[in-house]
């Protein structure tokens, strides 16, 4: 439970290039319907002291996301500004949480600063490139003078807790609202922060399978999720594809959502069904898998997550045995495909509307039934 012993610059998060996937057409969140009498956001304002923070961080009581660490896009230089910042007093931008069901928070804006702050008063790295203050560059926190050390951990950060009464809807809409730094976090990482649970942590683990990351053609986790959002899209389309309305953002909201308290025999279906269908996808077109080929260039360097969504779904439904006596064919039946005019375009543009996904999932089972695969007619959103 927070304590009140305590009194926030905006996410400035480096911007990676993203190479790995072809770009995707935005879309507008539709208006949520909620009753009026169920609009309810209750928060509570809070001024907490550096030292109270560390402190509710061990012991457990406030949630910096160990997932979200791993992919922190701050360097320390940019941490150390931060610091040095703190030090000469200079106020930071507010900080919001949200309350769990346990009476424990959650960091939904201000992971990045606050994790820079946790990560110095470990001693985990020493300050650099400071303007103001440059004598106490290569210092880490235990290096730093008494006085200086007292200063930093008596600063005072104001944090305001969304509690857990507010309606889950309104609270990602304010989230959404609140996400304004210079680069912003993207819908993925929202979820991760709002809709933490059981499902979220799967697809955490998920993540880090050596035979994702090969088919991927990488080797670590990404830095801004979006091998997260591929996993949650591949579970909430094979197993709540016909609750699709038109809106992916939301779509994975709400499974994501529904995943929170997952049963543990339905994540470890979840789990088993992933580890197959990858395993199958990367026997049939190992580092080629996702990609779109076109006769002039041959396979294309970017996954396209409208290919992604095609083969996995149906991979999932066929036994390993039959898709892999039947690999040469399938891979072929993929360059064909991708020259059919009607394919493309459903794999190119607008790619999240209804009747482009149900396109591209019938010419794909189509190719597949050419070459002797028996498989069903997949239907979206009906």
């Amino acid at each position: 439970m927070l304590d009140n012993t305590a009194i926030a610059p905006n996410e400035h998060i480096q911007e990676l290039p993203i190479q790995e996937f072809d770009a995707e057409d935005e879309e507008e969140m539709p208006e949520i319907e909620i009753p009026v009498q169920g609009r309810k956001l209750v928060t509570q304002p809070y001024d907490f002291i550096i030292r109270s923070l560390k402190d509710q961080v061990d012991e457990g009581s406030l949630i910096l996301a160990d997932n979200f660490q791993r992919r922190q896009v701050w360097d320390f230089a940019k941490s150390s500004r931060l610091i040095e910042s703190l030090l000469l007093n200079v106020p930071i931008p507010v900080c919001y949480f949200a309350e769990l069901d346990s009476n424990a928070y959650s960091v939904i804006d201000g992971q990045q600063r606050l994790t820079a702050i946790y990560r110095f008063l470990n001693n985990e790295y020493g300050l650099r490139r400071l303007k103001v203050l440059p004598e106490l560059n290569r210092k880490k926190f235990q290096d730093l003078a008494p006085i200086e050390q007292r200063a930093l951990q008596s600063r005072t950060i104001r944090c305001i807790v969304i509690l857990k009464e507010s309606h889950p809807h309104i609270k990602y809409d304010v989230f959404e609202r609140l996400n304004s730094g210079f680069v912003p976090l993207n819908a993925q990482e929202l979820r991760n922060s709002v809709y933490r649970g059981n499902l979220n942590n799967l697809i955490q683990e998920l993540c880090e399978d050596e035979i994702f990351q090969k088919i991927r053609n990488v080797s670590t986790i990404d830095k801004r999720m979006q091998d997260c959002e591929l996993i949650l899209r591949f579970f909430a389309f094979h197993f709540s594809g016909r609750e699709y309305k038109g809106n992916l953002a939301r779509f994975l909201d709400n499974y994501l959502e529904k995943g929170m308290e997952m049963p543990p025999e339905n994540l470890e279906h979840h789990r088993q069904i992933f580890r197959k269908v990858v395993d199958d996808v990367d026997y049939v077109f190992e580092k080629q898998a996702f990609r779109r080929y076109n006769l002039d260039q041959g396979w294309e360097r970017s996954i396209n997550r409208a290919i992604y969504d095609a083969i996995m779904q149906y991979f999932a439904l066929l036994d390993s045995e039959v898709i892999r006596g039947k690999k040469e064919e399938i891979i072929k039946s993929l360059k064909q495909v991708c020259q059919d005019p009607e394919f493309n375009e459903a794999i190119s543009s607008s790619t999240k509307n209804k009747d482009r996904i149900q396109t591209r999932l019938d010419k794909w089972k189509d190719a597949l039934v050419e070459v002797g695969l028996d498989v069903p007619c997949l239907k979206i959103g009906q």
